[in-house]
């Protein structure tokens, strides 16, 4: 052994060479002087020990009684002895690779303990709790001497902590291997559980060969979910029904049900950890399905605000880190050449976003087009104002001007477009794409060639239209040159204009109108800014309330000619409104909630009428927005 300062490593090794747990208290303290002297050099840390070792070595004892590596033994000082719980884990541990090696040795019982061995070393806990909890977590650092109390009345089985839970896992399997390895039992048992399962005699059957031929296998497939935890239950349950009626148990009877009693609960252990595993791939498996669904593009607060289809969220059915590790590996696993399928986008913000790469043209098409009319009115009223006060701005003439224009409306209104058009994986994307015979369509509309189009080409808007939208707004002499002259140098000495003054009796009515409306006012700014709470959560950065609702709408209302689609949308606007005007007279602000708006969308949508429409996830998205902007506009 290494030098060591560690006095429970060297109580450990004292003990074995001792070959007793009872060691002399003095005789230790000698011991740890001499140690000390011999092996300074190679440990500083044993300088403590050189003088006398005694204050230092009850300061170490005081912390391996606490975590009951040791017990002190008789008050009097001169037959003080250390109880050393470590050396029974060496002699324990060495008996469970005995039974390895021939699974007809018995397992270590309370019986087996020295005498005079105190009751506080021992970690007592039921087979269930203990087996669970070293299959999850087994702590490689384990110092402590378990006592595992199995049912029936058997004999309690000890199992040090330094033991890998494993080997107590294997032993049981091999002695239950060792016992259907006779003709006889095999035999019996077999033709029980064939009887018990009619139909299934071949699976039971290769259960069956697949243990006598190697319960490693078998022990493999515990961990999967299969027909072999049902068959377990029942052939653990047979072994001990057989076991009622037997009186006097031989040392094979009591390790065959200390065995089974230990493989019942294994066989729980793997079934519950599959369910869960299965439960996480389902959870995982909605995540994936519904980030590819509008918006399509995620950060990770709305992931972990997902919910499965009875609205349960999905964040409590996986762990954290196995989202993290879903995301990983959805964001890095690529083909040679080839883009992962989840991609990464940030906006100015800083905030980042999650986007399956298939998502991103057909959403970026989507975007352009939906900010097609808003940059046109912005640009045509910004236009109109300077016009109407004799400017020009460079954008009306210049192309490249027009479209250095249009990115910054387009940064403006909707940062998440512009941070996509502005992604270091877009051009990647687009030579992927276009590589693959299979997606021949959609990225043709945003590139030409390797360089992504103008802002115009992508937003389909013309310099031209927009100038021409924006003069014919203006009075018809601001065509004539020379009235536009005149006026130029008119508009050059406009007086300031002067607000009129209220007389006192004027004043005194608006305070009075002022003073009876402030109660029903201050009801509606709290539903107002309710509303505006909850309009933070639904409506995605970047984007507009109606931007979503218009967005939703063309999802779910799919009439093919213009009236009809109209008269459905007014129809179903109208039926909000009175659905919401009954909801109103009775809910407060404190309960007008995202879960409240949630509830009361989801009614509305189970009414038969709604029932009709098509796609009910995007009525259902609508209706939320609808209901939000009714009462914001109160």
């Amino acid at each position: 052994m290494a030098a060591t300062s560690d006095v429970g490593l060297l109580l450990r090794f004292y003990a074995t060479k001792q070959n007793s747990p009872f060691v002399s208290y003095s005789d230790f303290a000698d011991y740890l002087k001499r140690y000390a002297q011999h092996n300074i050099e190679e440990t500083p840390d044993l300088a403590a020990y050189l003088g006398n070792p005694v204050p230092q070595l009850e300061k170490a004892l005081e912390q391996l009684i606490i975590s009951k590596q040791v017990v002190l033994l008789d008050a009097n000082p001169a037959k003080k002895e250390i109880f050393v719980t470590g050396y029974l884990n060496s002699i324990f541990g060495k008996r469970y690779a005995d039974i390895q090696k021939n699974p007809k040795f018995p397992f270590p019982t309370v019986q087996d303990l020295p005498k005079r061995t105190p009751e506080t070393v021992l970690v007592k806990a039921e087979h269930s709790d203990l087996i669970f909890n070293l299959l999850k977590n087994q702590d490689g650092g384990d110092k402590n001497l378990y006592v595992i109390l199995v049912p029936q009345e058997l004999p309690s089985v000890l199992f040090p902590g330094d033991t890998p839970i494993s080997i107590l896992v294997n032993v049981s399997f091999q002695k239950i291997h060792t016992m259907l390895s006779k003709a006889e039992s095999h035999d019996y048992y077999l033709k029980k559980i064939s009887i018990a399962n009619p139909g299934k005699e071949i699976s039971v059957k290769n259960f069956f060969n697949q243990f006598i031929k190697s319960p490693e296998e078998t022990l493999q497939s515990l961990r999967t979910s299969s027909d072999c935890f049902y068959f377990w239950g029942q052939l653990c349950h047979f072994i001990k029904k057989d076991y009622e009626n037997v009186k006097d148990f031989t040392q094979e009877d009591v390790s065959i049900l200390q065995a089974v009693a230990i493989a019942e609960i294994v066989a729980a252990f793997y079934k519950n950890e599959s369910a869960k595993t299965m439960q996480q791939e389902l959870a995982l498996k909605s995540v994936q399905n519904q980030m590819n669904q509008p918006p399509y593009y995620f950060t990770i607060d709305a992931i972990l605000k997902f919910t499965d289809a009875k609205g349960v969220p999905l964040q409590g059915q996986y762990s954290d880190e196995s989202l993290k590790q879903f995301l990983e590996k959805e964001t890095t696993d690529a083909l040679k050449n080839k883009l992962p399928n989840l991609l990464v986008f940030k906006t100015a913000s800083g905030s980042r976003y999650f986007i399956y790469k298939e998502k991103v043209f057909p959403l970026v098409l989507r975007m352009c087009d939906e900010l097609h009319d808003a940059v046109h009115d912005a640009l045509k009223q910004e236009w109109h104002d300077a016009l109407k006060e004799y400017k020009t701005l460079p954008e009306m003439n210049d192309d490249k001007a027009f479209n250095a224009r249009l990115e910054k409306e387009v940064e403006k209104l909707s940062p998440i477009l512009y941070s996509l058009l502005n992604a270091t994986f877009l051009s990647v994307l687009n030579t992927e794409m276009t590589s693959d015979s299979q997606n021949t369509n959609s990225q043709n509309h945003l590139f030409y060639g390797d360089d992504l189009l103008p802002y115009a080409t992508l937003l389909m808007l013309s310099r031209q239209t927009i100038l021409y939208d924006a003069k014919i707004l203006l009075p018809f002499w601001y065509t004539i040159p020379i009235f536009t002259w005149i006026a130029k140098l008119f508009s050059k000495k406009k007086k300031a204009e002067k607000k009129p003054k209220k007389s006192a009796d004027e004043e005194s009515e608006s305070q009075e109108e002022s003073n009876s409306s402030s109660k029903s006012k201050s009801k509606k700014a709290e539903m107002i800014s309710a509303a505006k709470k909850i309009e933070e959560s639904l409506v995605p950065e970047g984007s507009t309330i109606e931007r979503e609702l218009n967005l939703y709408r063309k999802q779910w209302n799919i009439m093919i000619t213009k009236e009809a689609s109209l008269n459905l949308t007014n129809d179903v606007n109208s039926l909000i409104r009175d659905y919401m005007r009954k909801i109103l007279r009775s809910i407060s602000s404190k309960s007008f909630t995202i879960d409240r708006i949630q509830n009361l969308a989801e009614n509305f949508c189970k009414s038969p009428n709604m029932q009709q429409i098509h796609d009910q996830s995007s009525l259902y998205m609508y209706v939320q927005l609808y209901m939000i902007q009714l009462v914001k506009n109160m």
